[in-house]
């Protein structure tokens, strides 16, 4: 459960699920996109600030609640998730998560400067931060895991090159479903240890019906979310994380399923519903209440 609901978080910022990946190793794949292709290209009139909360649902249950916020204009952009476990499952798992990235935009190509990430798991505290060069290329990796801290500023290329951290990489996904009315792609993250690619399936769109739980009602884009590993794993890894919730869902022949929709003030695709079919029941995030300014 503990596991599940981490992942679950992350696929709040579209692969806010992959921060905690886990898996066996695959055959290096490096046929990523290129972020200069026209269906990637970042462009924003004015500024727009998007504040998003998920309420997730586990089995029935609420667990789970996460606020995206997304600061946006022609030149930077800055992304936050926050994440907790609520209630009845929060006093048994009582974990929470917050996920930063900076950045700039050159000729339409998002470019991050600094990307941190904090999760607390009963008194335990463990941080990342992952710096960049004006290109892009990782100059720095800092992990802090209780009391030992480990520095890593020989990267490995294989891992880190044509890369971006997982937020900017959600925002480069959302961008070319804006682009394409398309869910589909590989999009390569790097998250300071493990080379992952975030493959999406268009399924086509829906008309989602007013809900109690969902604030959003109308026509989304449906898609299914599968994350494949390409390096820097290990095989003791297969059993836990994302890709053990991952295993989960695809033996019930169902991949997490994801719902985007345009906000009406900045034409920004956001997602406003999740789904998975994990071994601990159904689990669900709602959009259930955004502010587009």
């Amino acid at each position: 459960m503990k596991n599940m609901l981490k992942s679950v978080s992350y696929a709040m910022s579209m692969m806010l699920v992959a921060g905690y990946v886990s898996a066996t190793p695959a055959r290096a794949s490096y046929e990523n996109p290129s972020y200069h292709d026209a269906s990637l290209r970042y462009t924003m009139d004015q500024e727009h600030k998007l504040a998003l909360r998920y309420d997730v649902y586990a089995g029935g249950f609420k667990a789970l609640n996460a606020t995206l916020i997304m600061d946006l204009d022609k030149k930077a952009y800055d992304m936050g998730l926050k994440a907790e476990t609520q209630g009845f499952i929060g006093s048994l798992f009582p974990w929470k998560a917050s996920f930063n990235a900076s950045g700039h935009a050159e000729k339409g190509v998002l470019i991050p400067t600094i990307y941190t990430e904090r999760s607390t798991w009963r008194d335990s505290v463990k941080i990342t931060e992952m710096n960049y060069g004006p290109s892009g290329k990782v100059l720095k990796s800092t992990t802090q895991d209780g009391a030992k801290t480990t520095v890593d500023r020989d990267i490995d290329e294989s891992l880190a090159n044509d890369t971006q951290d997982l937020l900017t990489g959600t925002l480069a996904m959302l961008q070319s479903v804006k682009n394409t009315q398309k869910c589909a792609g590989k999009f390569p993250v790097f998250d300071g240890k493990r080379r992952f690619n975030i493959a999406l399936t268009d399924e086509g769109t829906e008309t989602l019906a007013p809900s109690k739980y969902s604030s959003f009602e109308g026509e989304a884009i449906r898609c299914t979310l599968k994350v494949e590993p390409v390096a820097g794993f290990k095989p003791k890894d297969a059993k836990r994380g994302w890709m053990a919730v991952q295993n989960h869902t695809e033996e019930r022949h169902k991949l997490p399923t994801l719902w985007l929709a345009r906000m009406k003030d900045s034409g920004q695709m956001v997602p406003v519903r999740m789904e998975i079919a994990s071994a601990y029941g159904s689990v669900v995030a709602h959009l259930s209440n955004g502010t587009d300014n």
